[in-house]
């Protein structure tokens, strides 16, 4: 009677064996093959009765023996628990699994060899690959990382204009990234092996901003020892990028125009014309069709610089990218600092994302900066953050509409002001009353920080 039952359960697993869509290979102690499911015989096109007694490593080609007969030494060893390698076969693909058998006492049995059918989870693979790939494509463009598509039009123009010569002008608040845009165009375009010379048109007086555009020669002026080349000849065969050109003076934009027309260059103090082939970038964060409007810069100029024009939106319009640039910010940072990896805590990244930015993604990167210079811990919290992160977030209450008789109420251009000097107060605290660094924390001209300053101590409000 135990033998009946014995035979009728071995029937029963040889038929549940021969249903399974797995190719199931069963070799004995010896490495003999005593069992091949249809399966089996289907993906590797061969039939049982042909191997069936046979060693299994005739089912291998003379050259993977060597190695397969290692595989399974280790398996009967205990040296390995398992060992998976692909197949392909009849254009699809196969995931081979070899497995010891062993009795309840430990002894080794055989080897089971399972071949499972992979190729649409490899197709998926591919498939994915192929699309992260795109994915990061869009959402960066050299060193700019964006998610929002707000700045996907921004990543269309540089990618489209990046191989041509084309003159570009770069608009946006200061603090989003112009510069950046620039880098990304320089390294996309044919010039890329040759230099990007950045000159900050805000940052030079009047006097030496010509010398330091076109260069001088010897004796040109009391001090010129000797001949120097200005940005333009510096920049050659690459990319010259004029950043705050709304702040150049109208004499120099008379020369900068002459320079862009005719594309030869005159040194302070010499008479000969010095051919120069570099692009130009421009950026600003003025509108300069107004400032032409206002006859405070040339509109000959504008039209020569407002070929390609690209314009970067402020971070308060590009919401999705700030917890992806906080990210980035931080990990660089610690690395920096030489600080372990640190996260920001589901917190920080609420009061990060409810945030205005006056400053846009510079001050972004400066208060994270200065986040991970005073953590103490592993995660980035709300105490970590700058105090106008937290106190800058308006409460329901100081919400509520204010009655028309109330002396409560306040304009809003007080509340502004209030705020504006709360900035300027922690920015010059940061940089040790050192108003140049102040200004670059703010992201405005050192001119602009003056005035705001004057302003405050005069008693009168900006409009």
């Amino acid at each position: 009677m135990r033998q009946m039952e014995n035979n009728a359960d071995l029937l029963v697993c040889q038929e549940i064996v021969a249903s399974l869509g797995e190719g199931i290979i069963f070799a004995d102690h010896d490495n003999r093959i005593v069992l091949v499911n249809q399966a089996a015989e289907q993906i590797r096109g061969i039939k049982a009765a042909n191997f069936l007694g046979r060693h299994l490593l005739e089912m291998h080609s003379p050259l993977a023996r060597e190695r397969i007969g290692g595989i399974l030494a280790a398996l009967r060893s205990g040296e390995l628990a398992s060992h998976t390698r692909p197949l392909r076969a009849k254009g699809k693909v196969y995931e081979n699994v070899y497995y010891p058998v062993r009795d309840p006492a430990g002894s080794f049995v055989g080897t089971v060899m399972l071949s499972r059918d992979i190729t649409e989870k490899e197709q998926l693979k591919v498939e994915n690959s192929v699309l992260r790939e795109r994915i990061q494509a869009e959402q960066s463009c050299g060193e700019l990382v964006a998610r929002s598509a707000a700045m996907q039009p921004v990543f269309q123009v540089i990618r489209a204009t990046a191989p041509l010569d084309s003159t570009i002008l770069i608009g946006g608040e200061s603090g989003t990234g112009k510069e950046l845009v620039a880098r990304a165009i320089h390294q996309l375009s044919r010039r890329r092996g040759g230099p990007l010379i950045k000159v900050n048109c805000a940052a030079l007086p009047e006097n030496l901003l010509e010398s330091e555009l076109f260069g001088y020669e010897k004796g040109a002026f009391t001090g010129a020892l000797r001949e120097r080349k200005g940005k333009f000849e510096q920049a050659q065969n690459g990319t010259i990028f004029l950043d705050e050109i709304g702040e150049m003076p109208l004499a120099a934009q008379a020369k900068l125009l002459r320079v862009l027309q005719e594309r030869t260059v005159e040194r302070i103090g010499g008479t000969r014309e010095i051919s120069v082939d570099v692009r130009v970038v421009a950026a600003t964060n003025r509108d300069l069709a107004r400032e032409v409007a206002l006859g405070n810069f040339r509109q000959d100029l504008f039209y020569r610089l407002n070929v390609i024009p690209v314009q970067l939106p402020p971070l308060r319009e590009r919401l999705e990218d700030i917890v992806p640039l906080a990210e980035r910010f931080v990990a660089g940072f610690a690395a920096q600092m030489g600080r372990p990896a640190l996260v920001l805590t589901a917190e920080a990244q609420r009061l990060l994302s409810c945030y205005d930015y006056p400053g846009n993604v510079r001050e972004l990167k400066n208060a994270l900066e200065r986040a991970v210079a005073l953590c103490t811990g592993q995660q980035i919290s709300e105490n970590d953050l700058p105090a106008v992160f937290v106190e800058g977030h308006a409460s329901p209450e100081r919400l509520q509409p204010q009655h028309a008789g109330s002396r409560s109420a306040a304009p809003l251009a007080a509340h502004l002001s209030g705020y504006q000097d709360r900035l300027i107060e922690e920015a010059l605290e940061s940089a040790g009353n050192n108003r140049s660094a102040a200004a670059r924390l703010l992201g405005i001209s050192r001119k602009t920080l003056w005035k705001k300053l004057k302003q405050r101590e005069t008693g009168v409000t900006a409009g």
